[in-house]
Formats: structure tokens, sequence, C-alpha cells
């Protein structure tokens, strides 16, 4: 019985209520499939959505105690990630050596429509038929109100039907 038992949980105090936090390794464990997955909507690459996600996930670990919401940041810092990958992209394509190579982001009209939202509109769209957040949480991860994200997700669905081609 002297066996050492490692601890399932680790206590971090809110404002005013304390809240039970999961440890690193099982929010990495169950979460890191989906990210990659809503990343790959973005970047069109595996190798770039893991990465994506690995340093998402690397930047929640230094902060993970001091962090509120470790899922929400995480998810966050993924758009973000990707986000940055598809800029580097497009300054790449305005070289003229590397327009050869565009081919797969004109091919799905629907992916390449919802890039084209504004950042809020495709991060609400993303987290909602990528991930399948409720509005709560799409709200949390944003740091918007639900009403907001309830508006935001309509124009952007609105946006949509008129530029998606039936």
């Amino acid at each position: 019985m002297g066996d050492l038992v490692e601890p399932v949980s680790q206590v971090a105090q809110g404002d005013d209520v304390w809240a039970v936090r999961e440890p690193f390794p099982s929010l990495y464990a169950r979460e890191y499939a989906s990210l990659v997955r809503l990343a790959m909507r973005l970047v069109d690459n595996v190798e770039q959505a893991e990465e994506v996600t690995q340093d998402a996930f690397a930047r929640l670990y230094v902060r993970y105690e001091q962090v509120r919401s470790p899922l929400a940041y995480v998810r966050v810092s993924v758009l973000n990630g990707a986000r940055q990958v598809l800029r580097r992209r497009r300054l790449l394509r305005r070289q003229p050596e590397a327009r050869v190579e565009s081919g797969a982001l004109e091919a799905n009209h629907v992916v390449d429509a919802v890039r084209r939202l504004p950042r809020r509109q495709c991060d609400a769209v993303l987290l909602r038929y990528e991930l399948q957040l409720s509005e709560a949480e799409i709200a949390a991860a944003l740091g918007m109100s639900p009403g907001t994200v309830k508006s935001t997700l309509n124009r952007a669905l609105a946006r949509l039907r008129t530029e998606i081609p039936r």
C-alpha cells in the first residue's frame, strides 16, 4: 500500500470559485485529434495542421496554471496559428515562383467561402460546425456573449448562402 499515487487533478482558484483543473495530459489526449481536424479545415495540410496544434498545446503547457480556460485558450491558439500559416501562404503566392503550387485551396468552394468570412465569423463557424461547440462554449472561447455568437453565426451563414454555388 506504500505506492505513490499520481494526483488526478490540480486545484486552481478562479475569481471567487474553486474549480478542479483537468491535468494537462488528459486535456491533450482528449482534444488533440479534434483540434488537428479544426486546423486542417483551414490549412488543408495534415503536417501543418499537426504542427499548428502542437504549437498551441506547447504554448498552453508553459502557462497552464495561469490560463483561466485552458480549452478555450488552446482552441483560439489553433485558430490563430492556422491563420498565420495562411498569411504566410498568401505572401508566398505573391512571389512568381510560388504560384505553380497553389492547387488544393481552390478545389473546395465551401472551405474557400468560409475562409473569406471576417475573422470572428470564420472562427464562430469553425467552432460550431467543425468542433460542434454550443453557443455558450463558442462565447467562452472567443470572449463574446452568447447573443453575439448567435448573431455572428447568423450573419456568417447568410453570407455563405449567397457565396456558395448550389
